[in-house]
């Protein structure tokens, strides 16, 4: 996959992911769901619902959830560095010659990079049920909690997509992992947060993924195992300032994407 093209017309484009009712959303970065379940708590007599308000880029690969449309000063510099990051990133995964759902090439780079610590393993059982929903609908909505419907639910179909086609090729060994990586960036009343999830799965783990029609419904009810890793950034204030650096400086850009190259060979 060219990632040049995504770079320059999908990464900054977002769509509207819908809303979520602010007491039912439970915040991935542990910081801020302990504030959200503080605040709930204090806000319980209000007669006003809360929400929590997503966007999705067109890459499917970072999703905004946000309390207010009005951001702070703090909250917009750390959200415009993410999108700065992942071009970088994804250069360094394109020029490398490596897929965007390349595991062991997102592995390498983000354990590596000194931006990330990584504070959790996840291993959920995802519940496919017999129903009229579709079974990557089925997934996307306990993966991404809120989303729902419309051209963000499309963009996640299009991502379970990809990688049921990486799945299906010959040469793939049964063992082989495949990943999504996935900025989360959350905004709670004015604090913000990012937290990266690379979800990972084997052929063998998820081949009831790769059958034909995997993205209908199903006539009985299965589990399916998911994988993640949770990193969080590390000096978060300080990687904000790389998004004017990387527009004044071009040329430390560049190094960045180069040392980043190295970190995916190796």
């Amino acid at each position: 996959m060219n990632f040049e093209p995504i770079i320059d017309t999908e990464l900054e484009t977002w769509i509207d992911a819908g809303k979520a009712p602010l007491d039912h959303y439970l915040f991935v970065s542990p910081e801020l769901e302990e504030k959200h379940q503080g605040l709930m708590l204090m806000d319980s007599a209000s007669d006003t619902e809360k929400y929590a308000m997503l966007r999705i880029n067109q890459t499917g690969n970072i999703l905004f959830v946000l309390t207010s449309s009005k951001l702070t000063i703090r909250t917009k510099k750390l959200f415009a560095s993410v999108a700065a990051l992942f071009a970088a990133m994804s250069s360094a995964m394109n020029q490398s010659g490596r897929s965007l759902f390349d595991y062991q090439a997102w592995r390498s780079l983000v354990g590596k990079s000194g931006f990330f610590v990584e504070v959790q393993k996840n291993r959920n059982l995802l519940t496919i049920k017999n129903s009229g929903v579709n079974v990557d609908t089925q997934i996307i909505q306990q993966l991404i909690p809120g989303l729902s419907s419309g051209s963000a639910m499309a963009i996640a179909h299009g991502v379970l997509s990809a990688v049921k086609g990486d799945f299906q090729e010959a040469e793939r060994d049964e063992n082989a992992k495949r990943g999504h990586l996935l900025f989360i960036c959350e905004e709670l009343f004015g604090a913000p947060s990012v937290t990266v999830r690379l979800f990972y799965a084997s052929k063998k783990s998820h081949r009831a993924l790769s059958q034909p029609g995997y993205d209908k419904s199903v006539n009985a009810t299965f589990e399916q195992l998911q994988e993640a890793h949770t990193f969080l950034f590390v000096s978060p204030d300080t990687i904000a300032e790389y998004d004017t650096i990387f527009t004044a400086q071009p040329a430390r850009y560049k190094n960045l994407i180069e040392r980043f190259k190295k970190l995916v060979k190796e």
